[in-house]
């Protein structure tokens, strides 16, 4: 064995060996290289907008289309004048609710907090992905309340607002797909 210092030896003995050393790169020596490489220099691939979990690219049209069914039974519908209100379900298109990422959409706009309770819909852009399922309740994460209906009153004609969460029964809501069965079968929550 060689120490630090010693020369190697020559083929058959006749002085210092002068060819280069050759070292042996192992594959876990290249990919520690390549580890380090990505790490200090970046990843050149940029992901598609499309790819981004909430990108600024818009999607041409939101998936899982489905109605918004309060635990009384009535629909979640949009009135003539823009409201929130609870009518019976009668799958028009003012009750056809759409996913995406956290934005909820219904009759090409998003459904969004106004003021410290109130919900509006506007035009769908990227701080309109304000929602998220929590069990059977819908979670506005601007404002920190749940979609509620007002007054706990399970009858047609009664508004939506937003208000502190506590789980009763005016705050429960039902995605119920329309569509194929796959979709039928998919939950808002589970939607990228």
């Amino acid at each position: 064995m060689l120490g630090p210092g010693a020369a190697r030896q020559g083929t058959l003995g006749h002085g210092p060996d002068t060819r280069p050393m050759h070292h042996h790169i192992t594959s876990l020596q290249l990919s520690v290289l390549a580890m380090a490489a990505l790490l200090l220099g970046g990843c050149a691939l940029q992901p598609k907008p499309e790819d981004l979990l909430m990108g600024a690219a818009p999607k041409p049209k939101a998936e899982l289309e489905a109605t918004l069914v309060t635990s009384g039974g009535f629909c979640v519908t949009l009135s003539e004048q823009g409201r929130l209100l609870t009518q019976p379900c009668d799958q028009q298109s003012n009750q056809s609710f759409s996913w995406d990422v956290g934005a909820l959409q219904l009759a090409g706009d998003c459904l969004v907090a106004k003021g410290e309770d109130g919900l509006g819909m506007e035009a769908c852009r990227e701080e309109s992905h304000q929602w998220l399922w929590q069990g059977d309740r819908l979670f506005n994460r601007q404002v920190s309340l749940c979609l509620d209906v007002a007054g706990r009153r399970h009858k047609p004609a009664v508004p939506l607002r937003l208000a502190e969460c506590y789980g009763g029964a005016n705050q429960s809501f039902e995605w119920t797909p329309s569509g194929t069965l796959l979709n039928r079968l998919m939950h808002p929550a589970l939607a990228w």
